[in-house]
């Protein structure tokens, strides 16, 4: 948990990379890293909130995001005061004090590049960038126009350099390069554009890390889109590539160097079946550009609705080695965790 340094300071609305290049020390050699999936803080999960404070949603997971040197979730709602909408069936927007909780809950950087990004226009979209930002949380993957939404955010941290994108790949949230929005991967020009900026990024020396959203909601097997894009990813620099979107738990990969967590599901959301109330968070140490170790920590919102909890490990490791199968990812039950290494090893 590394960010509480940016409440410290008055935020311009426009970010530089430079400028979002902070250092953190931790007083170790590796770094810790933990990746949570959909967060969505409106709805029947913000009413949760006015009834028990900010702090409620993550107040049994605090201590785990608390141990690591960058937390990144995807946040899939606006946050702020808007009241026009467009028009779909489901429209997110949360108020703004839930950021608080995140503050505290110790998120350090949040992917707003998903399909309900432009739930509340361009205005909701400038809203909630510039709300995260004003919070001390870095928001990635959306912004005024295509500078913002494909830039690179950096962390320094024991020494190492790392890179998050935001990306989107549901054919939502784009209007134009010049438009308020999120990074459209869907769009050939704007995989074309991640790619490029992987590689440059690569390049320079920076650990890159990718969030996107894609895949078909509700599946627990990626489809070939994701597995394709995904090794485009680490083919072109990235050594982690964590998605969300689909609602449900999907395997996890190691590709070359890297490691690719399809879909790591629900960690706060207020769909009622039972898949969408199991969820993971991922955490993968790592030192010197090469990955010490990866783990799962299982959660889930059954036994207090809006409010992961852990997930006993003698459930989650039949499900997570079906998930991991397709992919010789060896699955095993350390503790409270689960150890994912590949096969061979």
């Amino acid at each position: 948990m590394i960010m509480r340094i940016l409440a410290l300071f008055s935020i311009p609305i426009i970010f530089s990379v430079a400028l979002c290049q902070w250092f953190a020390p931790s007083g170790r050699d590796s770094v810790v890293l933990i990746f949570g999936g959909d967060v969505m803080l409106a709805r029947s999960v913000g009413k949760i909130i006015d009834e028990n404070g900010v702090d409620y949603p993550f107040a049994a997971v605090k201590n785990i995001f608390d141990s690591a040197d960058i937390s990144v979730v995807n946040l899939e709602c606006v946050v702020g005061t808007q009241t026009r909408h467009i028009r779909k069936k489901w429209v997110f927007q949360a108020k703004p004090s839930v950021l608080t909780g995140l503050v505290r809950a110790g998120i350090d950087c949040v992917s707003l590049a998903n399909n309900h990004n432009y739930d509340f226009f361009g205005a909701g979209v400038v809203e909630t960038v510039d709300s995260v930002w004003a919070a001390g949380i870095v928001p990635v993957g959306a912004g005024r126009n295509a500078e913002e939404f494909f830039a690179p955010r950096s962390f320094y941290v024991n020494g190492e350099w790392f890179t998050i994108f935001g990306l989107n790949d549901t054919k939502s949230g784009y209007w134009g390069d010049d438009e308020p929005g999120c990074a459209p991967t869907w769009k050939a020009s704007g995989e074309s554009r991640a790619i490029s900026q992987i590689k440059a990024m690569n390049k320079l020396g920076a650990r890159v890390i990718v969030f996107e959203h894609w895949g078909r909601e509700y599946d627990t097997i990626p489809q070939i889109r994701q597995v394709e894009l995904a090794h485009k990813f680490i083919d072109a620099g990235a050594v982690i590539v964590v998605g969300a979107h689909p609602h449900r738990l999907q395997g996890i990969e190691f590709y070359r160097n890297g490691i690719i967590a399809y879909s790591l599901g629900n960690f706060i959301f207020d769909q009622r079946d039972s898949l969408g109330n199991v969820g993971a968070l991922l955490k993968i140490s790592t030192a010197d550009g090469k990955i010490l170790s990866a783990k799962i920590i299982p959660t889930e919102t059954l036994t207090n609705f809006a409010q992961p909890h852990l997930y006993p490990v003698k459930y989650a490791e039949k499900l997570w080695k079906k998930l991991c199968r397709p992919f010789n990812t060896k699955v095993t039950a350390e503790g409270s965790f689960l150890s994912i290494k590949p096969e061979q090893e």
